[in-house]
This record gives structure tokens, C-alpha cells and sequence, in this order.
């Protein structure tokens, strides 16, 4: 990574580790699992970069640099996928009013809001072949592995509050970030369909903010694949 005086950052042996994970994934990984799949979307969902938060010494602290490398990051996935949506992350991580997300939104080209005229969403809705995503960032964090699943549940229970109420349909499956852990909730539904919340794994290993509030748990690493077929 060149930073703005010219000189480069190399990664450590565990940043390149989790680059080899990152080329496995999109290089090998997806196009095998997507092998056949007559349309391809790709959602990144929220904190593309880490922003300079909570003081922190131990990142590179330019958000240009930053902006620089997740666009190179994300450049060769955006090239190669015609459909590829950025939705905003957290204030601390994308700037205020995520402005930071947005700018690498608009340089990527990212599907256009067409409410807001922005390249980048706070909320995505998608139906893919009948089946009914919400993509979101946000979901409340836990320092117990005991509770990973409440807040999952009660994003679930207050989505269908919120749709009863003002006759919206509700998700088929809401997806979240944001805590770095990899969890999934199921309810059963009318029609013998289950509605799902999944909170994504990440692409970011523990850093000192996390050694803080957490001693023992390790982040998942990695993405997640939804295939729809036949509703």
C-alpha cells in the first residue's frame, strides 16, 4: 500500500493470510459454487474501509490511502460483475453521512439509488426470483457467545412488528454485518417457508479495539453465497 509520502506498506504474515483467503474466495470459491447462475449480484455490506477511529495508532491513518486501497481491492470483483451494490456501514468506519463509502461507491460505479441519486445505501431491497432480501449493516454486538443469536432474533420479531403494522412484506431473509461473527436465525412462516436473518462474517482480523472488550473469540473470516431458484 503507498501511502502519501511515497512510502509502501507491506502486509504482515497474518494480513497476507487473510489476502489469501480473500483470492481463494472470489477466485475459486464463488465461480465455482455460482458455476450455471444466469445473473450474479454482488453486495458489499457496509465498512469497506476502517476509517480513523477510537485513536488508533495501529492503522493507516490517511482515509485517501484507504479509499485508494479498497478500491484496488474491489476494482477486479466490480470488473467482473455487472451488478454490484455498496451499502453504508457505520459512521465511525465511512466518515459522517458515510460519505467516505460513497465516494468509493461512485468511483466503483456501485448500482444507483434512485431515491437519493446516491451510489451507495443505507438499506437494499432486493427480489431475487421470488425470494425477498433486506441487506442492512447494523445489528447490536455481544461480548457472550451465549447471546450471538438475541439480537438476531429480535431484528427478526421487530421486522415483523414493522411490516404487520404498515402492511408491508416481510423479508425473506435479512442479512447484517457489522459484529464480525458469523450467526443464523430461522423462523417458521405461512406457506412452509422459513424467514432468515444471517449476520455475515468479515474480512477484517482482531485488532487492539477488539483485545479490549474481547479476550477469547476469534472473527469469522469469509462470505456469504445465496442462490435463488424457484422462489
Amino acid at each position: 500500500l503507498p501511502l502519501d509520502n511515497g512510502r509502501v506498506i507491506t502486509p504482515s504474515n497474518s494480513q497476507q493470510m487473510l489476502v489469501d483467503f480473500w483470492d481463494h474466495f472470489w477466485n475459486k470459491y464463488v465461480p465455482e459454487v455460482t458455476k450455471g447462475c444466469k445473473r450474479i449480484r454482488v453486495v458489499i455490506n457496509g465498512d469497506a474501509i476502517d476509517g480513523n477511529h477510537h485513536q488508533a495508532v495501529d492503522l493507516v491513518s490517511n482515509i485517501e490511502s484507504q479509499r485508494k486501497a479498497a478500491i484496488s481491492i474491489l476494482s477486479p470483483i466490480r470488473d467482473k460483475y455487472n451488478e454490484f451494490v455498496m451499502v453504508r456501514g457505520t459512521e465511525v468506519h465511512g466518515g459522517k453521512s458515510e460519505q467516505d463509502t460513497e465516494e468509493i461507491a461512485k468511483t466503483l460505479d456501485a448500482e444507483v439509488d434512485k431515491e437519493t441519486g446516491n451510489h451507495s445505501w443505507y438499506q437494499y431491497w432486493l427480489d431475487c426470483n421470488g425470494v425477498l432480501f433486506q441487506f442492512a449493516h447494523h445489528i447490536g454486538t455481544t461480548s457472550s457467545a451465549a447471546y450471538e443469536t438475541s439480537a438476531p432474533m429480535r431484528e427478526l420479531v421487530a421486522g415483523l412488528v414493522e411490516c404487520t403494522q404498515w402492511g408491508q412484506r416481510m423479508p425473506d431473509v435479512m442479512v447484517r454485518s457489522h459484529r464480525h461473527r458469523y450467526t443464523k436465525v430461522m423462523m417458521p412462516s405461512i406457506g412452509n417457508k422459513d424467514i432468515a436473518l444471517y449476520v455475515t462474517p468479515a474480512w477484517q482480523l482482531r485488532t487492539p479495539f477488539v483485545e479490549k472488550i474481547d479476550r477469547l473469540r476469534l472473527p469469522h473470516i469469509g462470505g456469504l453465497i445465496f442462490i435463488c431458484e424457484d422462489g
